[in-house]
Parts: C-alpha cells; structure tokens; sequence
C-alpha cells in the first residue's frame, strides 16, 4: 500500500460548523495513541489486549499533522492505518511526512467526520483514537464520532478519547469567554488576533480584579497560555464549539455507542494510591457503583483533562490467572538514557522512593533492553525479596514515565555491535534529523510507537556508518530500541 491522500467531494469549508480551520495545529506527537500504550491500558483494566504482530487496523480521528499516526505506522508496517482531517494544510503536511519516511501502509483523508462515514469505505477498526477532539467539535460531528465507534469498532477493540473535563476546568472556564470576546474585538488573521487577546488577558490578571484575586490558579493559568504557540491557543480557546465535560458524561456517550470504559492511557490514573492520599482514596472505594467512584476521584485530583480508553462491546470477561499472566506478559523497558532511571519517582501525589540497590538492579536489566513483567520479576527477584512488592515497584515506574510499555522485548544481546540502522523508514529519518539539525520523532519497531531522536544522536549515526573513526561506537540508547541492528 502507498501512502495516500483522499480529498471528498464537498464545497470549501462544508466541514464541521463552528470548528476553527482557519489556522492549524501545532505538529505535536502523542504518545498514548500507541497501540502498545492502549493495549497496555487494557492490561490495567483487566481487558483483553489486541493482537499486534500481525494484521490490524487503526483509524485516527482529527490527525492534524499526522505526527502520532505516521510514527505508529512506521512502527508496525504489517498493520493498516487510517487518518482523517478537515484542514487540508495538515492532510497534505502529513502525506509529505509519510512518503518523504518511505510509509505506505496509511491513507490520509481530507474529510469531516460525517463525510468520512458516508463516503469512504472503511473497514472495522482494532482502535479508533481522537486527542482533544470532542471538547472543540460541535453536536453533528460529535454524533458522527459516536456513529462511527458504533458501526467501525470491532468487539474488543480499542478507543481512545482525550477532551478537557470537570471540575478541573471550572474556575479557568470564563477565561475562555474573556479570550473569545478579547479575539473578537482585534484586528487581524487569527493567530494575530489571539496574541493580542492574551496580551490583554496578562494585563487585566495583573489588576486587582476579584475574579482573579478570589480564583489565584486562573492567574497561575494565564501565564503559562503565555508558553502556549498562539494556534494552540486558538483551537483551545476559540472554537465556537468548545464544551466541557464531566467523565461519567462522555462513558454515557461512548456507552450508546456500544464502547465501555475500561481505563485510563493517562496510566497514573489507573492506581489510585498514585492520585490521593490514603484517606481519600477509601472515602472512594466506599461509594456503591464504579460510575460515582469514577466522578469522585475526579473530583478528588480536580481532573481537567482525560485520556480515556474504551473497549468495543464491553471487556472479555477473563478468569483472574488470565488477567495476572497478561500483566505478566505485558513487555516494559526504558525510553531514555538507563542512567535516568532514579531512586525517587514523580508521580501525582509527589514523589515515590524505592531502594537503591533495586533501582541499581533495574538499570543494568533495562540496559540489556526491553523485557517482560514477568521476567523483570524473576531476575530482580531473590530470596530476601517479595515477588509482589516487586511487580507493583515496575507498574508503578511505568505509571511515572520513568519506564514504558513496549512492544518487543530485546532480541539482540546487548554486547553484539550493530551494523546498520533498523530499516528504510529509521535510515530516512536519521538521515533528516542530521541534514536538519531538528530532532525528529522516528518510528521504532521494538517500541511499538515513535522515540523522539536528537540531532547529536543522528550524527553520531551518520559518522558511525560512514566509519569515518574506525574505533566509533553508534549511540547505545538507539542500540537499545533496535533503531540500530
């Protein structure tokens, strides 16, 4: 398959009413759109994972640049990739980005929601993910997006819906309407207008006004939209669509949809010792249903953004030695440099320590590569050692960032010098990165999403393959994520 870009036949802007197309997004790339991220999640849940190393399908909804959904094709080149978005400035950026890769396991379409349904022929969807988007589209594309989990979402598969929620987004929320009426009132194109709308935010939150003396983290949150590029700023603010949610809201969406909440891909959020402190957390536990559990703990943490994950016609039901050995299964390495891997954790409520000898263990396993729970379990473990504790210490690195799931574990013995970069799409990109002095986001196999790279470490590539220092060695960490083989 080739990469291709797919234009419906429509009038100009016949989009999606209220939805703001008249600048783009910034190019960023997501990391819980992974597969491996979501059927990590799923693991979590007591969910049934999906079967990766062979044929499956995945759909993103609102793909902006592509970034994310070019990065996980690149990973998985037997599976099959669809994208779709209504600015046709980012369809024709992320079809570049994919042929200028060599990918051609995915299709891009310029297409509302409503278009994409009734005129492409799609197949049925082992995921279907969307960041942000149902908090900025309006009531007809949002009915779409339901339409679309219902008829497109095979029975176990997996979707990811992220959007800014309740309670957390209370006190902010007039912001939005001061910045909407702010942008009305300049002269200008967009990104103009919203600069200087949030110019004339930073002012009033300067003045002695109630609103901000009596709410301090709307203050808080107005110097840091300052660190925000303005056409984020104005698909975050501007959209004539834009609406907040409570959670247990959006599972009743998704619920009629015939999808049921299974987790969270923000993966803290799926241990709640992580979250709040003992006390709040039983408070939680005792509620009766997991519907008001659910609302509470939002209330609990002031949650204002979700990454939710939901399983197509409700979760398998697994015996509990089936859900322990997909844990167990479940494969989990380092990103960064091992030597990152610390003693002390960040995590919502603070910080997590755990003892140095272990953490010492930890990083000579990870520097061999990516492994099983399982096996991470058994070689950290000795007889002075509790196998549990063990187990809940690597869930809870994970839940931290400090460790993440993976898609392969280490084939390649550790002390073996590699020869060559991975594959075509690796060698485009390193290439790129090197010729550009960017870092890049490159597609990795082993990772089962992409890593970003940096321009040294692609040099460093460049001059070890042209061996031009005969006793050069290539970058261990891309060594490690088999970029290099």
């Amino acid at each position: 398959m080739t990469t291709a870009l797919f234009r419906n036949a429509m009038t100009e802007h016949e989009h999606s009413p209220g939805y703001l197309i008249e600048t783009t997004y910034p190019d960023r790339f997501y990391r819980e759109l992974s597969p491996v991220w979501l059927n990590y999640v799923a693991t979590l849940g007591a969910g049934q994972p999906r079967m990766l190393d062979g044929h499956f399908t995945y759909l993103e909804l609102g793909c902006g640049f592509g970034q994310s959904t070019i990065a996980n094709a690149g990973a998985f080149p037997n599976a099959e990739f669809y994208a779709c978005d209504i600015n046709p400035a980012h369809i024709e950026a992320a079809v570049h980005h994919a042929a200028r890769l060599g990918i051609g396991n995915v299709k891009f379409y310029e297409s509302s929601f409503e278009d994409l349904l009734a005129k492409v022929e799609l197949p049925s969807f082992d995921f279907i993910v969307l960041h942000g988007i149902y908090s900025w589209v309006g009531s007809t594309a949002r009915a779409s997006i339901q339409q679309i989990v219902a008829r497109k979402l095979k029975t176990g598969g997996l979707l990811y819906l992220s959007y800014n929620c309740l309670p957390g987004w209370s006190t902010e929320a007039p912001l939005r309407k001061l910045m909407q009426e702010l942008a009305d009132a300049e002269a200008g194109d967009i990104e103009q207008r919203t600069r200087h709308a949030l110019t004339t935010l930073q002012q009033l939150s300067a003045n002695n006004f109630r609103y901000f003396r009596d709410n301090p983290a709307t203050v808080r949150a107005v110097e840091a939209f300052t660190r925000d590029p303005a056409n984020y700023l104005a698909h975050e603010f501007l959209n004539d669509t834009w609406k907040l949610y409570y959670s247990i809201d959006v599972a009743d969406d998704m619920a009629r949809a015939g999808a049921t909440y299974l987790g969270s891909a923000t993966l803290a959020d799926n241990h709640p010792m992580l979250l709040v402190d003992q006390a709040s957390a039983e408070s939680v536990a005792k509620l009766p249903t997991a519907r008001l559990r659910q609302l509470a703990m939002d209330f609990a943490v002031n949650q204002r953004f979700r990454r939710d994950v939901f399983v197509g016609g409700g979760p398998t039901k697994l015996t509990q030695a089936e859900i322990i050995q997909n844990l167990d299964n479940a494969i989990i390495g380092c990103v960064c440099a091992v030597d990152q891997i610390s003693a002390q954790a960040t995590i919502p409520r603070g910080k997590i320590s755990f003892q140095e000898e272990f953490v010492s263990e930890l990083r000579l396993l990870m520097g061999n590569g990516a492994v099983s729970i399982g096996d991470a379990v058994t070689a950290l473990g000795d007889a002075d050692r509790n196998l549990v504790e063990i187990k809940q210490n690597l869930v809870f690195l994970v839940a931290a960032g400090t460790l993440s799931p993976f898609a392969q574990a280490s084939a390649q013995p550790a002390h073996i010098t590699p020869k060559r970069t991975a594959n075509t799409i690796v060698d485009n990109a390193l290439k790129n990165i090197a010729r550009t002095g960017n870092p890049e986001v490159v597609p990795c196999e082993r990772l089962g999403s992409g890593v970003l790279v940096q321009a040294q470490e692609a040099l460093a590539v460049q001059a070890w393959l042209a061996r031009t220092e005969h006793d050069r060695l290539p970058p261990s960490r891309l060594v490690r994520l088999g970029l290099l083989t």
